[in-house]
């Protein structure tokens, strides 16, 4: 059970209701704040695992062993492989072809999923979740490049927007253009957007990347454990769920319209019943559990984050 993208006290008015002009989400002067918080950022345990701390290009090898620059070994040849790296001189003395294969010099790789649907373009207090989203996401995006890595995007919205990685500041701003435009409210749809930026994350990357997925994981669902593991086994996961106080716990009083996510159906709950909004906080709590159980099963490490949290270094930092 989450909250409608709607809900709203319905004696004071809707927060997005008071912002007729719908700013961009992040100005430039967070912007730039979030820039040196990155830069003044302390290693975390993802970044051990990647070695991203070895800002030198080159210093990290890839995995797969085709034409570059570090030999890696002589193997027998298999069709489809390329003459142009026989060995001949194994073939003269073994009368076999053999194929010298390397090991390519990459760059790492970071890819951040941000979600800017219906269910995120709410907030009861300070900022909208999408704001909040949008402020991790590109915190995540400037640490990346501070640790000299490509940066690919997925941005979850009334469509699915997919960005391939890129290194420069320059080339990668159409991709912090759409985390930080503005967020007006949608109507909220049923869709499979997180379940398919993940399959296809799964399917498109070689191993070794660094994957962050900013969200509320409201459709998050346990056809995605698989999935997740399956990165799980290649990547190093990483999610931030940002969760709005009102759905962590109900006020005492008001009235609220919630959509229930397992049969797309809203209702109106009274708080001033006390039995009503105990056990809708109840509902909400354990759906919160629910989705955190399935994330750390599924080897992600993750930070819950409130809307309403300020922001500095040592609380953005994601870690086990």
């Amino acid at each position: 059970m989450s909250l409608l993208n709607s809900l709203k006290n319905l004696s004071s008015g809707s927060f997005l209701r008071r912002n007729k002009n719908y700013p961009e989400l992040v100005n430039d002067t967070t912007l730039t704040e979030l820039r040196q918080l990155a830069q003044h950022a302390t290693p975390t345990s993802l970044d051990i695992n990647l070695e991203v701390h070895q800002k030198m290009l080159g210093e990290r090898l890839s995995p797969f062993a085709k034409s570059g620059f570090e030999f890696a070994e002589t193997r027998l040849y298999q069709p489809g492989d390329n003459v142009r790296f026989i060995n001949w001189r194994r073939y003269a003395n073994t009368g076999e072809l053999y194929i010298n294969t390397f090991h390519e010099e990459r760059r790492p790789q970071c890819w951040l999923i941000m979600d800017r649907r219906a269910s995120m373009r709410f907030g009861t207090r300070v900022r909208l979740k999408a704001t909040q989203a949008a402020i991790y996401t590109l915190y995540h995006l400037f640490k990346a490049q501070q640790h000299q890595m490509d940066v690919g995007g997925v941005v979850l919205d009334q469509q699915f927007h997919w960005y391939d990685t890129r290194s420069s500041t320059a080339n990668i701003q159409p991709l912090i253009q759409h985390i930080i435009a503005p967020c007006p409210p949608v109507l909220d749809k049923p869709d499979n957007q997180l379940s398919q930026a993940l399959r296809l994350l799964n399917v498109r990357l070689q191993p070794g990347n660094l994957i962050v997925i900013v969200s509320d994981f409201t459709d998050l669902s346990d056809k995605d454990t698989s999935t997740l593991n399956a990165l799980a086994d290649k990547h190093a996961l990483a999610a931030v769920q940002v969760v709005d106080p009102i759905e962590a716990c109900l006020p005492g009083q008001g009235q609220f319209n919630i959509l229930q996510q397992h049969n797309q159906t809203v209702v109106q709950v009274d708080c001033n019943d006390s039995n009503t909004q105990q056990q809708v906080s109840a509902d909400l709590q354990a759906r919160l559990s629910d989705i955190q159980t399935q994330l750390k099963q599924s080897r992600v490490q993750l930070k819950q984050v409130y809307s309403d949290e300020g922001v500095n270094t040592e609380e953005m930092l994601v870690s086990s």
